[in-house]
């Protein structure tokens, strides 16, 4: 018996409209994807013989995944009108075929095709879906198969495996984790493919993840537990909704009779001669047997032209939608001295480097790219290495000539991440100057959560342009080559395109910035010089004590041997504390202990919040074994693999267009997220040091995002608090509880202090029960009582929720704009996380940008031979000053950070000093 086919069409339509070369008829009308969608639909139809088929198509309209996240799908192009002419020709030949086609505004077409799948495998029937969309994977079954029908390569459940290293009923969870930018699926920052299902593997599913995240090392499981919303909000977006109803049903969907006047007209029309011969078939009069006219009316199909290499269509039809540009390779003398006029007498240009390596530190120059206009680029290769290689311009002489022209404050430079251009050229002693415009920051600064910003996403999302990916010219693993090794010719078009992309990208995304001037502030006057400070920073890093974290290290195994003994000892036999399925078994079977629950792998949940639950001495022991694990791994074992050999100094890189309030993050080490409130966290601190001679200065702004508060609500008790520097917790301590400010206990002035900070991040009363041990009404009370004395701090809330819903955005006093898609979600809990977050941005984000300017200011005061940037990490920024004028600079920093801008009350700035990290803070 035949399979019930189901197409999907917008796929269809896609692939051949990249695939086969631009064809038109004589009156100017695109036929390219009508003729490739056509034929592999029929060709799908020859091999498969089916009785009962159905071709789906998504429609314009907005759909309930829209609603639930605005960016949903919003780094897709918009569609060529080259291609949207040729949807209505393509609907009305497959229907003039006798095939059915079903579109249903508000639903895609995954959701469709899920429904159908399931109803016609309810009723026993084999469902081949044709599609190349890896989301329909988590439809397959053993009575559904998926196939690419332009690659006529079928997957069934162990095909899904073999693929995805995840099962079908995994493939929801694997999208989530890892995301997908075409579909606005954020996934986890960090988590790739391969990741994912590595996780998948180890625990079965995201709710068996998220019980035991706390098992999860690095960058991953904090990931992780920093987008646990964003997580239920991905996995929605990623389900295909499988029970939708349809006002058809399976018997609605057989083959019917070609239409053959319908055919002739369509044909004639759109010049398919071919097609409208065959209609004329001897072998087939007046067309009554449709898998013969199928047939027939294919026949000739096959001399049509169809598909052309996937690279080269793809290519070729991208850079239309760009615009023509002329793409030069500079390998002559003669053509780089016109070209080096050029330089030296254009105003500005676009500057983009292909280097040896992605990390700054030792990455090489292999040639370098440049754009005056949106109409040329050049290329200009000077260490390509690979045999045969043609004979190139000398790398010293170019770049010696090219230093005046980088250095030269004058001639502005366009780039798209400029620090690391500017990093590479610091390798070859050149220290860039007359940085202009960073396409990069220009589309964080637009909107921070419009896009990941990397130049592929950015020109997607901006251009409607692909890029020419790294690995479609330099291949993919291990078989990869680094760019000294990709031809010249390759490398010219994958170059000059990086330069002809920014410089198009700089029109079009300043044109789009002119509309905000508080916006153009943000990028010229705070962004674009924090970069090039972050430069300075990152170039000097910082010392570690090597000894001091060896002998930490060897401390934390101590400890852990000590801590494991303890636990084996309770137990009465020694087991592996660092697996969780171990300590499983032997908590709740061994030991026997309540509140055991297996997760869907069929492992107890050991995480961090049911050991907290458990009343057994163990349970802390095991927290803390593994928190001394945790540190040992990530810092004093990881520290000591990222220092510098000869330095002794770890060199953190920072990244500006990440978070979406415009916070920095770091990582490769990560200092955000070294533990302070700990003596252990603290110990890792005293790891950080000034050498002989120097020592390092802490200025820490103290409490902003509370004096933030005070200022944006204008809540009279807190203001008043600040202007006469009062201890904010113990004065609210009072305010709420109603007594004097000299009998607040320390107690009474903690539980303040955690609902002035938990109300910063949207605390609720369940989270104020949790953290005090109050009663539920207790923590209303409490709450009720904090309004009352605090009552424009309620209303700055219910303004700025309000705020948020009405234009889809907060604002930094600044004018940083911090969208937020999810504030009318339908799902409660998204849309209260979205309403937390857009109260906590303006907040966190005025406080980013207060200390992005206080690190320009400061930075024009250092004296750089005695003083140097180190870190920046929250609120704090970390000196290495000469031990001789540190008691001098320490005020003198401290009063340019609070004077950088004026608040309803007063900036104040603590600086430390010290040997250490620690002793300064």
């Amino acid at each position: 018996m035949p399979p019930f086919v189901l197409v999907d069409g917008s796929y269809f339509l896609f692939r051949a409209f990249h695939a086969v070369p631009p064809l038109t008829t004589s009156t100017g009308l695109h036929t390219n994807a009508i003729r490739g969608a056509i034929s592999a639909i029929q060709k799908l139809m020859r091999r498969t013989q089916p009785t009962y088929m159905a071709v789906i198509f998504d429609t314009p309209e907005p759909t309930f995944r829209h609603e639930l996240s605005p960016i949903y799908k919003g780094d897709r192009p918009s569609m060529p009108e080259e291609l949207s002419q040729q949807i209505p020709y393509l609907h009305a030949l497959i229907r003039a075929l006798g095939i059915p086609l079903h579109m249903l505004p508000g639903a895609e077409a995954d959701d469709i095709i899920g429904t159908l799948a399931k109803r016609a495998e309810a009723l026993g029937h084999q469902v081949l879906i044709s599609t190349g969309d890896k989301d329909m994977a988590q439809l397959v079954t053993d009575k559904v198969t998926l196939e690419d029908s332009f690659k006529e390569k079928p997957m069934d459940v162990d095909g899904v495996f073999e693929k995805f290293g995840v099962w079908p009923n995994q493939i929801i969870d694997y999208l989530t984790l890892m995301g997908d930018a075409s579909d606005g699926i954020k996934g986890v920052p960090g988590v790739g493919a391969k990741t994912a299902a590595k996780l998948l593997t180890e625990y079965g599913c995201i709710g068996s993840i998220l019980e035991n995240v706390d098992k999860i090392k690095g960058k991953v499981g904090q990931n992780i537990k920093d987008n646990v919303e964003g997580i239920t909000l991905d996995h929605q977006l990623a389900s295909i909704i499988c029970d939708l109803d349809l006002s058809f049903g399976y018997e609605d969907l057989k083959l019917q009779e070609p239409n053959v006047e319908a055919l002739r007209n369509l044909y004639t029309e759109l010049e398919f001669r071919n097609q409208l011969q065959s209609l004329d078939h001897p072998h087939n009069p007046n067309n009554r047997n449709y898998k013969q006219a199928a047939q027939s009316i294919t026949a000739k199909a096959a001399s049509e032209p169809e598909e052309v290499d996937d690279q080269q269509a793809t290519l070729s039809s991208e850079n239309d939608q760009l615009g023509k540009a002329t793409y030069h390779t500079v390998l002559n003398q003669d053509d780089w001295d016109q070209l080096l006029e050029r330089l030296s007498t254009e105003k500005r240009f676009a500057f983009d480097t292909e280097t040896t390596s992605l990390d700054y530190r030792v990455a090489r120059i292999v040639g370098f790219s440049v754009a005056f206009d949106a109409e040329n680029a050049y290329y200009i290769p000077l260490a390509h290495d690979y045999e045969g290689v043609p004979e190139q311009l000398n790398r010293e002489d170019i770049l010696t000539q090219l230093k005046p022209i980088l250095e030269d404050e004058a001639i502005q430079k366009i780039g798209h991440h400029l620090k690391y251009d500017a990093h590479v050229l610091e390798n070859h002693g050149i220290h860039l100057a007359g940085w202009y415009f960073d396409t990069m920051l220009a589309s964080y600064v637009l909107n921070s959560v419009a896009t990941r910003h990397g130049m592929d996403d950015v020109a997607r999302l901006y251009l409607s342009h692909l890029t020419t990916t790294y690995e479609q010219v330099a291949g993919k693993g291990a078989k990869q080559k680094t760019f000294n090794q990709i031809e010249i010719e390759t490398a010219t078009h994958y170059a000059a395109e990086d330069a002809h992309v920014t410089y198009r990208l700089y029109e079009v995304l300043s044109a789009k910035l002119q509309a905000y001037p508080e916006l153009v502030n943000l990028l010229h006057n705070i962004e674009m010089p924090v970069a090039r400070v972050l430069t300075s920073m990152e170039e000097n890093g910082i010392q570690l004590d090597l000894g001091f974290l060896d002998q930490l290290s060897c401390d934390f195994s101590k400890t852990m041997q000590a801590l494991e003994n303890q636990i084996t000892e309770m137990v009465g036999e020694a087991f592996n504390v660092s697996s969780p399925k171990q300590v499983g078994e032997v908590l709740f079977e061994k030991l026997g202990l309540k509140g055991g629950k297996k997760t869907a792998t069929g492992q107890y949940s050991t995480s961090e919040s049911v050991l907290e639950k458990l009343e057994h001495p163990i349970a802390e022991l095991i927290l803390e074994y593994r928190g001394l694990s945790k540190l040992k791994s990530t810092y004093t074992d990881g520290l000591l693999k990222q220092v510098n050999n000869s330095s002794h100094r770890v060199h953190t890189s920072y990244h500006q267009a990440l978070t979406a309030t415009g916070r920095l993050s770091s990582t490769d080490p990560n200092l955000q997220n070294i533990p302070i409130r700990t003596e252990i966290g603290r110990q890792i601190r005293k790891a950080f040091i000034a050498p002989e001679g120097r020592v390092l200065l802490a200025a820490d702004y103290s409490q902003i995002e509370l004096r933030l508060m005070a200022h944006l609500s204008q809540d009279d008790a807190l203001v008043d608090a600040f202007i006469h520097g009062q201890d904010v917790h113990r004065r609210t301590a009072a305010e709420v509880l109603g007594i004097p400010l000299e009998e607040v206990s320390s107690d009474q002035r903690r539980q303040a202090k955690a609902v002035n900070f938990g109300l910063l991040y949207g605390m609720s009363e369940f989270g104020l029960t949790r953290q005090l041990g109050f009663t539920r009404q207790e923590s209303q009370e409490y709450i009720k009582q904090y309004f009352r004395r605090y009552p424009g701090i309620y209303e700055y809330m219910q303004r700025t929720r309000q705020v948020a819903l009405e234009q889809g955005f907060v604002e930094t006093i600044l004018g940083r704009r911090l969208y937020t898609p999810d504030i009318d979600a339908r799902n409660m809990m998204v849309r209260k996380a979205a309403e937390r977050a857009a109260i906590n941005a303006p907040l966190q984000g005025s406080a980013a940008d207060i200390i992005k300017i206080a690190m320009v200011e400061v930075d024009k005061i250092l004296p750089k031979d005695q003083a140097k940037m180190l870190l920046q990490v929250h609120d704090e920024l970390v000196f290495e000053v000469d031990e001789a004028i540190a008691d001098e600079l320490a005020p003198k920093l401290a009063e340019v950070m609070q004077s950088v801008i004026e608040i309803s009350v007063p900036l104040v700035v603590e600086v430390g000093k010290g040997k250490n990290w620690d002793e300064a803070h």
